[in-house]
Formats: C-alpha cells, sequence, structure tokens
C-alpha cells in the first residue's frame, strides 16, 4: 500500500531519521509538513522534497493526499494531534512515550478505535536487526530459562537553555520518559511483560523539576527478574559500549551493544558451553526505520497485524507510573 505522509513537528527527529527513512522506504512519499515558523516547515519540505508545508497543524490534517501522519512533536502535544489526526481518518505512526500518562494514552487508543485508523508507537528498536537476532535466539532456547536481564541507556544531559525534555509539562519528566521507555519496551519485547516494579528515581545532579536518574527492578511474569538503568547523570563517553543489552539464562548469556544505532551496526554475542558465538552487524546494515515504516504499511493494508499498537506505548507508561510511586512508596508496585 502506498503511504502519503504528513508530518507534525518537522523538527530534529523528523530531519535526522523519519524524512530519511521515508525517502528510503518503498511505496512511502512525504506529501506534507508543519512546523510552527512557516519559512522553516518549507526549508524542511525543500530539503526533504514534501510537496507542501505549512504552519499550522489542521491545514495539514485536512490535506487529501495525506493519508497517514507521524507525530514528531513533543510529548505534552501527543494526545490532542492523535486525537485529532484520528479524527481526519489519518493512520498515525507516534513518536515515544505516547503520551503523559496512561489516561492520555487511554483516550489516543480510543479515537483510533472509534474512526478505525492505525496507531502505531514509533518503538524503532524493535526493528533492529540485531534485536530482532537476540529474540530469535531466546524463542529458540539458545540460553535456556531466561532467569535475568538488564539494559542500561544513559549520558549527561544537564537542563539546557530552550531545550524543554526538563520541562515536566512538556516531557513528561526525566530519563524515564526520554530514554527508560525504550529500555521497558524493548525488554518486554525480547523477554516479555512485567509483573512487578522496584525503583529508585532521584533528582541527583541538576536543578531541574524532573528527576535525573532512574533505575528499575523488574520482575518479568515468567519469573526473570531484570533492571533497568536510565540516567541523565552518567557521563557516558562510550555509549556505543555502555548503552547495552545483557540477558542472562540457564545456559548462556546474550551481550548486545548500542541499543541505539540507527542502522542495526553493533556487537551482539552468544555465549554458551559451546564458545561465543559472533552476530555482529557492521556499519550501514538495516535501518529500522525503514523496515518500522514497511510494517506500518503492511498493517494499513491489512496484510499484518500491528505490531506496536499503542497498547504497548500504554504498557510501557504503565511501568514507568508504577516505578514512580514505588520511588515515592518505598514499595514494590505490582502491575495489573
Amino acid at each position: 500500500m502506498t503511504i502519503s505522509w504528513g508530518i507534525l513537528g518537522a523538527g530534529r527527529i523528523a530531519e535526522s531519521q523519519m524524512a530519511p527513512a521515508i525517502a528510503a522506504a518503498s511505496g512511502h512519499h512525504l506529501i506534507a509538513v508543519t512546523r510552527r515558523d512557516q519559512a522553516a516547515a518549507q526549508q524542511f519540505a525543500d530539503k526533504h522534497g514534501a510537496q507542501r508545508a505549512y504552519d499550522n497543524d489542521e491545514t495539514l490534517l485536512a490535506d487529501p493526499q495525506v493519508n497517514a501522519v507521524y507525530v514528531a512533536t513533543p510529548p505534552h502535544l501527543h494526545v490532542r494531534q492523535t486525537i485529532q489526526a484520528a479524527q481526519a481518518g489519518k493512520h498515525i505512526l507516534c513518536e515515544k512515550p505516547l503520551a503523559l500518562d496512561s489516561g492520555q494514552a487511554r483516550r489516543m487508543i480510543d479515537a483510533a478505535r472509534a474512526n478505525r485508523v492505525t496507531l502505531m508507537v514509533c518503538y524503532y528498536q524493535r526493528f533492529n536487526a540485531r534485536h530482532q537476532r537476540i529474540k530469535a535466539l531466546v524463542e529458540e532456547g539458545a540460553i535456556g530459562q531466561v532467569t535475568a536481564a538488564r539494559i542500561s541507556f544513559s549520558e549527561r544531559f544537564p537542563p539546557q537553555p530552550g531545550v524543554w525534555h526538563h520541562d515536566p509539562d512538556i516531557s513528561g519528566g526525566g530519563p524515564l520518559m526520554d530514554l527508560g521507555v525504550h529500555c521497558i519496551d524493548l525488554l518486554r519485547y525480547l523477554c516479555g511483560p512485567a509483573q512487578s516494579v522496584a525503583a529508585l528515581v532521584d533528582t541527583l545532579v541538576d536543578k531541574s523539576p524532573v528527576a535525573d536518574t532512574a533505575t528499575l527492578l523488574l520482575q518479568l511474569t515468567g519469573g526473570a527478574q531484570a533492571v533497568v538503568t536510565s540516567h541523565w547523570t552518567t557521563a557516558n563517553h562510550d555509549p556505543e559500549r555502555f548503552n547495552r543489552v545483557e540477558i542472562y539464562g540457564t545456559e548462556g548469556t546474550i551481550v548486545a551493544a548500542p541499543i541505539q544505532a540507527k542502522d542495526s551496526a553493533g556487537a551482539l554475542q552468544l555465549i554458551t558451553a559451546d564458545g561465543v558465538q559472533d552476530f555482529a552487524v557492521g556499519p550501514g546494515g538495516p535501518r529500522p526505520h525503514v523496515a518500522l515504516l514497511e510494517s506500518f504499511a503492511a498493517t494499513v493494508g491489512g496484510g499484518r497485524p500491528n505490531p506496536i499498537p499503542a497498547e504497548e506505548g500504554l504498557a510501557g507508561l504503565a511501568v514507568v507510573e508504577a516505578a514512580r510511586e514505588s520511588a515515592r512508596s518505598g514499595k514494590r508496585i505490582e502491575l495489573a
């Protein structure tokens, strides 16, 4: 199916990842973009071959040639824009986190269902070729019963003038919403859902209205224990090594890094009694965003189930909210 895209919020992430992916994916075309500044929107459109540039959402959503939108705005706008897009009959790919909270996420899900449109979350790491290999290895029993996992995604990110991430009314709050939701979703994809959460969520370094350091201990439904670390307070001078996935089982271990590669490139090793098997992917490997778009098109066309429905984004937000409650109460929180 041909997907004729509109981008709501043609900013940094759309510039670096999604617009190039639309150009690379077969059957995808960029029709229109929005930014608050008309000149900036036009500049983006000219660079990436979009036919039209707008300075408001309503005009783009009324564009009859657009049949799907990519919501790339800050999180506080996701609920309004997604509901408006659904009511306009557009299919929706929404950036993470899906919303500021689970209540907003449910409203988005209801709007998509009521208007019979696809709503998919842009958890691109599920389409990283190394992560897909990890999932296959786990499912085929390469490391036996999974008993533990650790996923780390951290950096040093103090408040900066003009950057909205430290404003909880815009971002939803801190590295847990910015980086941690990727870890939570990747853990869910590879090892299954969490059933309980215990967490430390603190503001340790910077004067900021959001927490800057979060460490989560999760028990998964199969009994395995997992640790997620998501910090803005650690000087990660080698993110290619330390933003990583580790999965441990009764018969072996899987280790992969980095988790954030936009071309699937990085290390992946399976370590068992038989030795070390190397499944590394070199630079210029499969691009997760392109694969994600192709899967989105297959879903919209009716040939494939939605691989990342909005309910997956809701599940991630439930873990974030449970982590915050655990940090406040000092108790382990059970998930519904």
